[in-house]
């Protein structure tokens, strides 16, 4: 049980951590690369996934979109598209191996 506990605790710790590298990313990259809208789509989906909601799998398939759409337009990097996608994805619940 307290195994069980403590991974579950470890799990939620780095799924946060990549939460707030996710942030860090978007902020890094500043207003006039990603507009508001785009922003609040990107943390939906992450929120989605770290919180378990039902239609996670939709919001990050949207995202993921997104994050494509940004690279292929140039306004993002495809390294910081990387980033965005490594830590959306940390902030789902690990899959069972």
């Amino acid at each position: 049980m307290v195994s069980t506990t403590m991974m579950t605790a470890e799990a939620m710790v780095a799924r946060g951590a990549h939460y707030t590298a996710l942030l860090d990313t978007i902020d890094q990259q500043g207003a006039t690369k990603l507009h508001a809208g785009e922003r609040e789509q990107l943390l939906g989906a992450a929120d989605a996934l770290l919180f378990g909601e039902p239609d996670s799998e939709w919001m990050v398939r949207s995202a993921e979109v997104l994050i494509k759409a940004l690279e292929a337009s140039e306004r993002w990097s495809v390294e910081s598209c990387d980033h965005l996608r490594e830590h959306l994805y940390g902030c789902g619940a690990p899959t069972a191996s």
